[in-house]
């Protein structure tokens, strides 16, 4: 028998519990407690003897002038809300209006940016990439804040990439007499009538899950 875990909420499906095998299950199954599809879920297997091999090697990212250019109003208000958020969910109170506070300013400063959707798929698998390259740097550190971090961005940008796909496989009737709801500590997205009463990435309370209007 085997196991599978939804690389979104860390839920696992077991075929020795259940009364159908995960491969025999529809393909329009979906996690019971973040609604990712079946394609999320990957086969946990044993984990194999350690073999003790050279440190990989960290890219110097000095060396790399797209990494050191200036960051955009955008992004600095982004990066300003997300530490806001880190502030709250620690009851660092001070720290989270301050914070905030950058970030509305920066906001005011940035241009409003349209594009098409596929711009927007581009976007989203850009910034897998760029998560995957983070977290090797925050291993080769041992930064353990860095890792939960990105961590919970890798979950919610594969959130992101799970939606974009319905969207562009079933248009408009995907999000047609639903609600969109957003975790307002992760970034973790909901489509459905009532969100989870647990967000299944950062594990804060239902009602820290707001709904896009």
């Amino acid at each position: 028998m085997k196991k599978y875990r939804c690389q979104i909420c860390g839920y696992i499906y077991d075929d020795a519990k259940e009364k159908i095998k995960f491969e025999d299950l529809p393909a329009d199954w979906t996690c019971p407690l973040c609604g990712a599809p079946k394609s999320m879920f990957e086969e946990i297997t044993e984990p194999k003897e350690k073999v003790t091999t050279e440190p990989k090697e960290v890219a110097n990212f000095e060396e790399v002038d797209e990494d050191m250019r200036s960051l955009s109003a955008y992004e600095i208000a982004y990066i300003c809300s997300n530490l806001a958020k880190g502030c709250e969910k620690q009851y660092m109170e001070e720290e989270q209006a301050l914070f905030q506070e950058l970030a509305d300013y920066y906001e005011q400063q940035t241009e409003d940016k349209s594009g098409t959707f596929n711009e927007l798929q581009d976007l989203v698998n850009k910034e897998a990439s760029s998560i995957s390259v983070a977290m090797e740097v925050a291993n080769h550190c041992e930064d353990r804040g860095a890792k939960r971090v990105l961590t919970w961005a890798s979950k919610t940008t594969n959130v992101m990439k799970m939606i974009l796909e319905k969207y562009a496989e079933h248009g408009i009737e995907y999000l047609k007499n639903t609600k969109i709801w957003v975790c307002d500590i992760c970034g973790f997205i909901f489509v459905g009538d009532t969100p989870p009463a647990v967000c299944p990435i950062c594990k804060v309370p239902s009602f820290k899950i707001l709904e896009v209007k």
